[in-house]
């Protein structure tokens, strides 16, 4: 099936809703499925078995690097810091939508959205708690902002954008500022509109510490979560072409910082040295030790499964062959919205936020004239839309959303209910007012 997009288009298509399915109305668990359904995915496109088994696992093995050792420090952090971090947790009912949305506007300023969003997760309640309504919605508003400021703001996928479509900064910051809170404030809304209520468990921890509990400050804690963040935040800096933090040697230093092995190190390190004598205690116990793998273990090895699968859908082609047909000039005058269909349609299909936004660029940029985005203007509001694209539809190839879902306590079709459809709503709002604002810009 090689050379044939739209049909391995409709075969993704039959793979999401088996997926669904099989996770909705007959209760298998996620990996399984994600695995079999991948394996027999890879197939039916055309795949040989060795080329399969390379692309899934090499897929799979990037995922267990990063956000999967990010999201296992989490749970080392989270159990270090037992009930001590309790008075610090996020939600929604305590500190509102805006507080929850003001920490995830600056989580997706991270070099990569699934990883900021498990660093933040020792401070997210528990979905098996007893107020499942607000975990949930603290949980969807906190990915959602994360993902509209990922797309939009200065971040590997915004760099991307504005170094291959030769933006100014200047200019995407004045459109993309307001851009950025209108789509989070789009986010709470959809959030408080569509009112999550309990949904199954997850495995974001499937169990409570047994030792006893012990009240503590909560100041290293969040010095936990807070510093890695910001290492996160600085390896996005360090990206950009103009190198605002420093060349040479500082830079490579700069993108080293936010690598999952440094974050991994930076929250157990300030747990330690803040609490020593609990946590070497806590830390040298294996069975400890044992009970936080356990905690992480399922939605680690959803997540790597997930990575498998994108893999497998990036290796197809079949994302930039239907992102060519519309580069067809019979759209040219639809103008900046075809960056962003072409973005969102490769972010569906492969699943990469990253992919989707390099390619995507790289297809607009030769066509921006014809697309009467050539000025200065057009640029900055092609690279807005190439990133609005890129952060659209996250569904089951993609990472962020098997972590998001589960953490909340939503089963996979819930999740595609809310923060599938979240996203989408998010793009579509994104689309029509870059248009509005062409529309003015050239009227000017």
């Amino acid at each position: 099936m090689y050379g044939m997009p739209l049909a391995q288009a409709l075969v993704f298509l039959g793979a999401v809703v088996i997926i669904l399915a099989a996770t909705t109305w007959r209760p298998i668990h996620p990996f399984v499925v994600l695995v079999i359904v991948a394996a027999v995915f890879g197939y039916i496109v055309g795949y040989p078995t060795s080329q399969l088994g390379s692309n899934f696992g090499s897929g799979f093995s990037e995922k267990i690097y990063s956000p999967g050792l990010v999201i296992i420090a989490a749970s080392f952090v989270a159990g270090l810091a037992e009930s001590a971090i309790a008075s610090c947790r996020l939600s929604a009912k305590r500190h509102g939508s805006i507080g929850v949305t003001l920490v995830g506007l600056c989580a997706g300023l991270g070099a990569s959205p699934a990883s900021a969003f498990a660093i933040l997760l020792p401070l997210l309640p528990s979905p098996t708690g007893q107020d499942k309504a607000n975990t949930q919605r603290t949980t969807l508003t906190l990915a959602l902002s994360i993902s509209a400021s990922h797309g939009l703001l200065v971040t590997p996928v915004g760099i991307a954008a504005v170094a291959i479509l030769a933006a100014d900064w200047h200019r995407v910051a004045l459109y993309g500022l307001p851009l950025v809170a209108l789509l989070i404030a789009v986010g709470a809304l959809f959030v408080r509109m569509s009112a999550p209520r309990a949904a199954a468990s997850a495995p974001w921890p499937p169990e409570q510490a047994t030792e006893k509990q012990v009240i503590g400050s909560p100041v290293v804690p969040i010095l936990a979560v807070a510093a890695p963040l910001l290492l996160l935040i600085v390896q996005s800096l360090g990206d950009m072409p103009s190198e605002p933090l420093g060349g040479g040697p500082t830079r490579e230093l700069i993108l080293g910082v936010g690598r999952p092995i440094i974050l991994f190190l930076t929250g157990i390190g300030i747990m330690i040295v803040g609490q020593p004598w609990r946590a070497l205690a806590l830390a040298t116990d294996p069975d400890w030790g044992a009970r936080m793998l356990r905690r992480v273990a399922s939605v680690a090895l959803i997540v790597c499964a997930a990575g498998g699968l994108q893999r497998l859908c990036q290796q197809t082609g079949m994302a930039e062959m239907i992102g060519e047909h519309l580069l067809s000039p019979r759209l040219a005058p639809f103008g900046v919205l075809i960056p962003f269909l072409i973005a969102a349609a490769m972010k569906t299909l492969q699943g990469s936020s990253l992919v989707a936004a390099i390619t995507a660029a790289g297809m607009v940029q030769p066509i921006l004239a014809s697309l009467g985005l050539d000025a200065a203007d057009g640029r900055a509001l092609a690279a807005l839309a190439v990133g609005a694209g890129a952060m659209t539809m996250s569904h089951i190839n993609d990472d962020y959303f098997w972590l998001v879902t589960q953490s909340a306590g939503f089963s996979p079709l819930r999740g595609f209910a809310t923060l599938s459809l979240g996203t989408l709503l998010q793009g579509f709002v994104a689309a029509a007012m870059l248009l509005t604002i062409a529309g003015a810009v050239s009227r000017v």
